[in-house]
C-alpha cells in the first residue's frame, strides 16, 4: 500500500501541490493520515507531512475538515498511540511526532482567521501537556528511518499553540514544568531540540510574569545527587545546553536581566561538572 501510496502522492508534490482532478481530498486525507507514521522516511516526511501542511496553508480544507483533522490526531490512534506501552527503539514513535507536526498548521490557519472555539484551543493545550508527560522516546534521527524528533515536533506545536490569544497565564504555568521534566533526563539531545523548545518557551514567557520567568529558571540548575553516576552528567549536559540556547536568544530583545540568571545558573551548574 505505501508504494502505491507513494505513486500517489509524488506527482502532487511534483506539481506544486494541486490536487489532479478526479481526485477526492477526504479519501486521500483518509489514506494520509492511515500512514502518517509510516517508518519509510519519503512518505512519511516528504510527502504526507508537506502535502498537508501545504493543502492547509493554502486553504484546500474547509474550517469543518481541519476541526476534524484536529479531533481525529489528538485520540489514542495518533498523538497517544502505544504511549503507555512503547518498548524503546519502537516505530510507534513516529505516529505520535508526525501527528503532533500536523498541529502547528492548523493553529497558523486559526491565527489568521480564527475558526476553533475558545475550549477546542484548551483542549488542544491538555492534550500537548498530557502528551509531554508522557513521551519517553528521544530518538531524534533513526537511521533509515528519517526524523522521529518527538521532542523538536512537540516544541513547534507548544509555541503554535501558545501564540493563540485564548492560551492563558494559567496554562503556560502548567506546561513549563512539565518541559523541564522533559528536559532534564539522561538521555543525550543531540539534534538542536533544545532550540526548539527555547523557541517555544520565549513565547510561552510573554504570558507570564517577570518574577515567574526567573523561577522557572532557576528550576533548569541541576544538582547532582552522586559523582560517580555518569546519567547525571547527561542530565548536566542537557541543563547547559538548553539554558546556552536560551541566554543567545534572548542576547536580541529586552531581556538583560534574565541573561544575567542565566549566566548566574551557568556559573553554578559549573560546580556540578564531573571536570
Amino acid at each position: 500500500m505505501e508504494s502505491r501510496l507513494i505513486d500517489v502522492l509524488q506527482p502532487i508534490k511534483d506539481n506544486d501541490y494541486i490536487l489532479p482532478e478526479g481526485q477526492n481530498l477526504q479519501e486521500l486525507t483518509t489514506m494520509m493520515l492511515q500512514k502518517i507514521g509510516s517508518v519509510h522516511p519519503v512518505l512519511r516526511d516528504e510527502l504526507i507531512h508537506m502535502i498537508f501542511t501545504t493543502f492547509i496553508e493554502r486553504g484546500h480544507y474547509t474550517n469543518e475538515q481541519l476541526k476534524n483533522i484536529l479531533q481525529s490526531i489528538l485520540n489514542k490512534n495518533y498523538l497517544f498511540y502505544r504511549i503507555g506501552m512503547s518498548k524503546n527503539e519502537e516505530d510507534a514513535v513516529f505516529k505520535r511526532s508526525f501527528s503532533v507536526l500536523l498541529i502547528p498548521p492548523i493553529m497558523q490557519k486559526h491565527r489568521k482567521s480564527p475558526f476553533l472555539k475558545e475550549e477546542e484551543i484548551h483542549r488542544v493545550w491538555k492534550n500537548l501537556k498530557k502528551y509531554m508527560q508522557q513521551e519517553k522516546d528521544h530518538r531524534g534521527y533513526v537511521k533509515e528511518k528519517g526524523w522521529a524528533h518527538a521532542m523538536a515536533h512537540a516544541a513547534d506545536a507548544i509555541y503554535s499553540v501558545a501564540a493563540c490569544e485564548e492560551i492563558t497565564k494559567e496554562e503556560v504555568l502548567e506546561m513549563l514544568p512539565v518541559i523541564r521534566q522533559q528536559f532534564m533526563i539522561d538521555q543525550p539531545y543531540l539534534f538542536d531540540e533544545e532550540e526548539r523548545m527555547v523557541t517555544a518557551v520565549l513565547m510561552m514567557f510573554r504570558k507570564i510574569e517577570h518574577a515567574e520567568r526567573i523561577e522557572w529558571l532557576e528550576t533548569l540548575l541541576y544538582i547532582r545527587d552522586s559523582w560517580q553516576d555518569p546519567d547525571e552528567d547527561i542530565i548536566i549536559n542537557n541543563s547547559k545546553h538548553f539554558m546556552r540556547a536560551m541566554y543567545f536568544r534572548m542576547i536580541e530583545g529586552d531581556y538583560r536581566e534574565l541573561r544575567q540568571v542565566l549566566e548566574n545558573l551557568l556559573r553554578e551548574l559549573r560546580k556540578q561538572e564531573a571536570y
